[in-house]
């Protein structure tokens, strides 16, 4: 396919009216309790309200160390996925030791993300309508979805904006995948990577939401770029944080890379497929808005370099935006 030179995607013109449709939905980001001064900042920093950024970004680093262990639940989940061995028997019988773990899985199945016909009530039923494969991605989901529940406002994200993020990205990530003719173990790789490319946010926000509006303010002193803002207030970034934690968590090298350079794919040099498909499906799902504040000002333009490394169309690219725009927001509300 003939490479398309672009400096950066802007969203079709023609989605434009669907887009301000959903813009007067979102509760706006300075409405948040949280944020003390809903006044626009000015573009200055008052470094004396932090400590020291080299001293802070120990404490963060530190706060990675203090993380217990992956709940047994997803660990187990993940053992599953990456063996090729593994059966549905073996998924059916340890779902049944956890209701709320099934009762979330049949939830996501259920979804209007899978378009089903008729509801999927039981384990099995699911297994034979999404496939051994794609169930075993959907369990990983609805194993981790109680760690991204939370509220980000630090982010722009409301209570489970993070998780509708995350899973958008995973799902539409993984589709325009099988779309592109990826392998179905590359699709549903690039799915777990999705799901879990913002990781890092659960340590981070544990600082940037205690300083919303210095956050905005960052954001607005870097043009919008997340990771520079992040690293004027902290001296480090969700992305590096996310690396650490799948680090920590024994995930695969691979993921590990993904996570980390998902801003950037100039980071590293592998997967430099997976990472520049989840940096675009970041990218759009992002401009959606879905679970976000409006007006958070983040600046999420493509990089030629993601662009050139998929060699794809900004038809294509057009094609998936509207794809996620009609379809996304149904999806988020009943996750």
């Amino acid at each position: 396919m003939k490479k398309v030179p672009l400096k950066h995607v802007a969203l079709d013109p023609r989605l434009q009216s669907i887009n301000t449709m959903n813009q007067q939905k979102k509760k706006s980001f300075w409405e948040d309790t949280r944020i003390p001064n809903t006044e626009h900042p000015k573009p200055t920093i008052a470094q004396s309200s932090f400590v020291s950024k080299r001293r802070l970004t120990e404490d963060i680093i530190a706060r990675i160390n203090e993380l217990p262990s992956l709940p047994t639940v997803v660990l187990k989940i993940m053992e599953l996925i990456q063996d090729d061995t593994s059966s549905a028997s073996a998924i059916e019988k340890y779902l049944r030791q956890d209701p709320g773990l099934t009762a979330r899985l049949l939830r996501l199945v259920n979804s209007s993300f899978f378009g089903l016909r008729h509801k999927v009530a039981s384990i099995p039923q699911a297994i034979m309508i999404v496939g051994y494969s794609s169930l075993k991605s959907l369990v990983l989901a609805a194993s981790t979805s109680p760690l991204f529940k939370g509220a980000f406002p630090g982010y722009g994200l409301k209570t489970a904006g993070l998780w509708q993020h995350s899973f958008l990205t995973a799902a539409w990530a993984q589709k325009f995948a099988k779309e592109l003719g990826w392998a179905y173990e590359d699709a549903e790789e690039v799915f777990v990577a999705g799901l879990l490319h913002d990781i890092g946010k659960m340590i981070m926000s544990t600082y940037i939401n205690e300083h919303c509006q210095e956050m905005y303010t960052a954001l607005f002193m870097a043009n919008g770029q997340l990771t520079a803002a992040e690293k004027t207030l902290t001296g480090i970034d969700h992305t590096e944080i996310g690396g650490r934690i799948a680090k920590k968590w024994n995930f695969s090298e691979k993921l590990e890379f993904i996570i980390k350079a998902h801003h950037d794919l100039s980071v590293s040099s592998i997967s430099e497929k997976e990472v520049s498909l989840i940096q675009l499906v970041n990218n759009i799902v992002t401009k959606t808005g879905f679970g976000m504040y409006e007006n958070f000002p983040l600046n999420n333009n493509l990089p030629e370099l993601c662009l050139k490394t998929l060699e794809i169309s900004p038809d294509t690219i057009e094609e998936l935006q509207r794809k996620v725009i009609s379809q996304g927001e149904i999806t988020a509300s009943e996750l």
